[in-house]
């Protein structure tokens, strides 16, 4: 079946990811967050999409609902660099150059539980 809209759950990121956390730090010491984060939207895309394909198109809208895990006041914009690594795992997986992904939706929320987890949706 080919799907229209595609959603996908993937975990909080890393705290290292946060271009704001990175002080300065060179970038060797925090690649395994970028590895693993990558490895996790990859496999998060694969498990939403199942046995299914997606329609793309040159401009693909994506919807990104950031639910944080407690009360802390974030940039959204970093949020988005904090996710860079896992849209690129989700791009591999569809089989993509993520610069397909166009127009970026953003909003926020809070988890009631205090896990976080951020809610992607690509397409119409």
């Amino acid at each position: 079946m080919t799907l229209d809209r595609l959603t996908i759950i993937l975990p909080w990121p890393d705290p290292a990811l946060f271009p704001n956390a990175k002080g300065g730090k060179h970038w060797a010491s925090f690649q395994a967050q970028k590895v693993r984060a990558r490895q996790d939207g990859y496999f998060a895309a694969k498990q939403a999409l199942g046995a299914n394909t997606i329609a793309l198109t040159e401009r693909t809208p994506v919807n990104a609902l950031f639910v944080f895990p407690d009360r802390r006041n974030r940039d959204i914009e970093g949020c988005i660099g904090a996710i860079k690594h896992h849209i690129d795992g989700v791009a591999q997986a569809l089989g993509v150059d993520d610069k397909l992904f166009r127009p970026w939706t953003l909003d926020d929320a809070l988890d009631a539980q205090g896990r976080g987890f951020v809610k992607v949706e690509i397409g119409q």
